[in-house]
């Protein structure tokens, strides 16, 4: 239930956590990035959690149900700003993808869909309607969104006709792609092959911290998982890959300064 300013079509414009203990989740990533904790009354019982950062929102969150537990991962959702949730979603099955969940209105906030890339990885769809303060691409928001897949050129190609956005390699890695839009200073998101066999296709995001190292053994020692280790990476900055107690994954980032503008 994405609830944010509007964004230009193509833009990501909201992450959301679904867990299977958003009680957890209220008190682990405030700790981690300075995060308040915001509760929102949803229709038909319970509350949608909005992570702020000073007088605008970061992220969402809200808990996985009944019928969701132990089949469905728990895990962050991404959406994308588009002008149709219905039309967009109709477009990603013609250009081969998935609709897990057809358009359908969202309060009084937008309208949402729910497709999957013809590799498999899930992505939401969001038509504002409210213009929301949303915070991003700051130290302690999310700063950037990748898919791994194991058909970039198959994934890369519907992203193009979905949403325009460009494809370009990334100097350094010939397996990394960076999608880009028209108008953007800075690429939209990147793309790779999964680092490991074994792992779905997936979309995942990265949230800015200037203590890599630290915020991912604190999510060690309160039970939680580091898949990559701190690693410096040139031109990018030091990169983590992480996930909290309750397994949900996302990664940690903090940029070379030589690289920001």
């Amino acid at each position: 239930m994405p609830i944010h300013q509007k964004h230009r079509p193509g833009e990501f414009c909201w992450a959301e956590l679904a867990t299977s203990d958003i009680e957890a989740a209220k008190k682990l990533y405030p700790e981690l990035f300075g995060w308040g904790v915001e509760e929102v009354p949803m229709e038909g019982g319970g509350s949608y959690v909005l992570f702020t950062k000073g007088e605008g929102q970061v992220a969402g969150g809200m808990q996985q149900m009944e019928h969701e537990l132990g089949k469905i991962p728990p895990h962050w959702n991404l959406y994308v700003a588009v002008d149709d949730a219905e039309q967009s979603a109709k477009q990603a099955e013609s250009l081969g993808g998935t609709i897990h969940a057809p358009a359908f209105d969202v309060m009084d906030v937008g309208r949402m869909s729910v497709i999957a890339d013809p590799t498999g990885a899930v992505l939401g769809l969001w038509e504002a309607k409210v213009d929301r303060p949303h915070i991003t691409q700051e130290k302690d928001t999310v700063v950037w969104s990748e898919l791994m897949t194991p058909d970039p050129e198959k994934a890369g190609a519907f992203y193009s006709e979905l949403f325009g956005w460009s494809r370009e390699g990334f100097e350094g890695n010939a397996d990394y792609t960076v999608f880009s839009q028209e108008g953007s200073e800075n690429g939209v998101a990147g793309m790779m092959p999964p680092p490991m066999e074994g792992v779905p296709p997936v979309w995942a995001l990265y949230i800015e911290t200037d203590d890599v190292d630290g915020i991912a053994h604190k999510v060690k020692d309160a039970g939680g998982q580091i898949f990559m280790e701190p690693t410096d990476m040139a031109g990018v900055g030091r990169l983590a890959m992480i996930a909290d107690p309750q397994n949900v994954a996302f990664g940690l980032l903090q940029p070379d300064p030589d690289q920001q503008t």
